[in-house]
């Protein structure tokens, strides 16, 4: 009977429940209603369900969404609670919190007495629920001391001593802060993994008590997760106390275990590095060396790992060294935090490092085997590859070191801020500097305008202000021209942009020279004109193609000006072609026609005439 009766009870349970729960949240509501009806501890369920860690965040989850205490109304001089600690015990005799240096002469005062459930006065708990508050007291004021001590954040020497916290400015200061009352003030930051947790003081007036200052809600609310990152190592206690010494807030032992983890880091990455280069040179056939299946795909991948040892050792161990210090493994929070915005640095240069070890490595093996075997048919498309590989391999270096300066920048704190700061502060300084930079900046897009549109190309002759010249190479910002003599002239990239370049063998390298002869006005033309045909056409530097020519292009009063004309497929050819001819024709009028060279003329006449 009574089975019966329980058994109908649930089921009219389950009925009413199915019948009210229009929506999830009524229906955990519900949940939980019945769960304590029929006794069962929810602390138990959470016991079984949840592991300390969990519980731990679960916990902290309650206290951010806790009853700050905060009344509707405002006040610009302080924050209006309807509580403050109510689970802690009343005392006899109110601490003194009026002014934010009493607050915390009052707090340090306590802790070094060890009364740290009296310093748990200076503490807003509201975040926290009031059954516990008075467990929770002792431990969190110990935790906010250490956090404080660590960090150097009792700045008593920065704190007012007046109850509306109002900092009496010295003559001439023009700060923003100073001589302005503030109902909260923040004595410092602690860095927590990605970001940084502020840490504040507010005044706070509970009903029509006088104002205190205490330190904040949310500021109490941290001091858990700020704890189990700075809290010491159970190891700590059993070093020697050289080891404990502290540079810039961090313990020397951390310093050396840090740097040990890097040398350990250092040595997995290059034997990782060498034990690949070993592998796959174990399995190269000696035989196959300079065998054309070897240069272009077994000897390129052993040469790239032998080129990759180094850099990629230092990327390997930056990223395990990084990893650590991000929370990876278990880690050293103190010196991690610290060190993090450098190891990022390290690892984000290490890789720009493999990158460009990378891009050099292909551009090179690029020109060896598409670039070097063209034959001598192909010399304008030799030329196109090498500006372009020449080019490209810079502009990518070069995008690649900016992206990697900007990377690295922006794991440091408040990076967002950098434009807007730089905007502000730059000054007269920021203007000279871009000026200053205008030409550079300038030379690089003209570079980037030289490879895309190819008004000059490497290996292209090119006369230079009178001088002949050879595109030698390609930079950045400069292009180096090789003279006849070996000079090298080196040009700003803007000038083969802006200024009128004779480029001899832009569109193809034929090319038609001149060569100019001066005679007497007896001399035979004809026979002139047919010795300089035969000359240049058995001449090896010859096009074969372009028949010679030669034309009397002016007179004076002593000489005939004859102008040959010959081509060659080159240039280089072209010249060496008419120095030949010159010569040979100097030879000839010499020899053949010397009576006609030219020479001076004098006319004796007859008096009688």
């Amino acid at each position: 009977m009574v089975s019966e009766s329980s058994t109908n009870a649930q089921d009219d349970a389950k009925t009413e429940v199915a019948a009210k729960a229009e929506n999830l949240v009524d229906y955990a509501a519900q949940k939980i209603d019945t769960i304590k009806k029929e006794g069962v501890s929810i602390s138990g369920v959470t016991e079984e369900i949840f592991d300390p860690t969990e519980r731990n965040a679960v916990q902290q989850s309650g206290n951010l969404q806790g009853d700050a205490g905060l009344k509707g109304e405002y006040n610009e001089s302080y924050y209006i609670l309807d509580k403050l600690n109510t689970g802690l015990p009343p005392l006899s005799e109110p601490p003194n919190l009026s002014t934010p240096l009493a607050t915390l002469e009052f707090f340090q005062s306590a802790v070094m007495k060890q009364q740290f459930d009296l310093a748990a006065y200076a503490l807003n708990m509201n975040l926290i629920d009031s059954e516990v508050q008075r467990s929770r007291a002792l431990e969190l004021a110990k935790r906010l001391d250490f956090l404080l001590s660590e960090k150097e954040l009792y700045v008593f020497d920065d704190l007012p001593d007046r109850p509306d916290g109002l900092i009496e400015p010295p003559l001439g200061n023009a700060s923003s802060v100073m001589g302005i009352p503030r109902r909260s003030i923040q004595l410092g930051y602690i860095d927590y993994r990605e970001r940084r947790v502020p840490v504040y003081m507010e005044r706070v007036q509970v009903n029509d008590d006088a104002p205190i200052w205490v330190f904040s809600a949310q500021t109490v609310g941290n001091i858990d997760n700020l704890y189990e990152q700075y809290h010491p190592a159970e190891f700590e206690r059993h070093l020697p106390i050289w080891m404990k010494l502290q540079f810039f807030g961090i313990a020397l032992w951390e310093f050396l275990a840090l740097f040990s983890f890097f040398l350990f880091t250092m040595a997995m990455g290059w034997l990782l590095s060498k034990g690949t280069e070993k592998l796959i040179s174990r399995y190269i056939d000696d035989d196959q060396k300079y065998s054309t299946y070897y240069v272009g795909s077994t000897n390129s991948v052993a040469d790239l790992v032998s080129k990759l040892t180094v850099p990629l050792t230092f990327s390997i161990s930056f990223s395990l060294v990084f990893t650590l210090v991000s929370g990876g493994f278990p880690y050293l929070d103190a010196v991690a935090s610290s060190t993090r915005p450098v190891i990022w640095v390290g690892l984000v240069f290490s890789t720009m490092w493999l990158g460009i070890r990378v891009i050099n490595f292909f551009a090179n093996r690029y020109q060896d085997m598409q670039i070097e075997n063209l034959s001598e048919e192909h010399l304008d498309k030799e030329r196109r590859r090498r500006t372009y590989v020449s080019i490209f391999r810079r502009v990518f270096i070069f995008a690649m070191i900016l992206g990697s300066i900007w990377i690295g920048l922006s794991e440091f704190t408040n990076m967002e801020g950098l434009g807007t700061t730089l905007l502000t502060s730059a000054g007269i300084a920021g203007v000279i500097i871009g000026i200053a930079a205008q030409p550079i900046l300038g030379n690089i897009i003209a570079g980037v305008q030289v490879a895309v549109t190819q008004p000059i190309r490497i290996g292209d002759t090119v006369m230079m202000e009178g001088d002949w010249t050879t595109i030698e190479d390609l930079r950045y910002t400069y292009a180096v021209l090789k003279t006849w003599d070996e000079r090298r002239l080196i040009v700003p990239m803007r000038h083969l942009i802006t200024e009128v370049v004779e480029n001899w063998s832009h569109t193809e390298a034929h090319q038609t020279c001149v060569v100019y002869l001066y005679v007497d006005y007896g001399a035979d033309i004809d026979a002139i004109r047919n010795k300089f045909s035969e000359l240049v056409k058995e001449s090896e530097f010859w096009d074969g193609e372009t028949d010679p020519q030669m034309l009397t292009v002016s007179l004076s009063e002593n000489t005939i000006k004859l102008r040959g004309s010959l081509a060659s497929d080159s240039p280089m050819n072209a010249f060496y072609l008419e120095c030949e001819v010159r010569e040979q024709m100097l030879s000839y009028l010499y020899q053949e026609q010397r009576e006609y060279l030219p020479a001076e003329r004098l006319i004796f006449k007859d008096r009688d005439e």
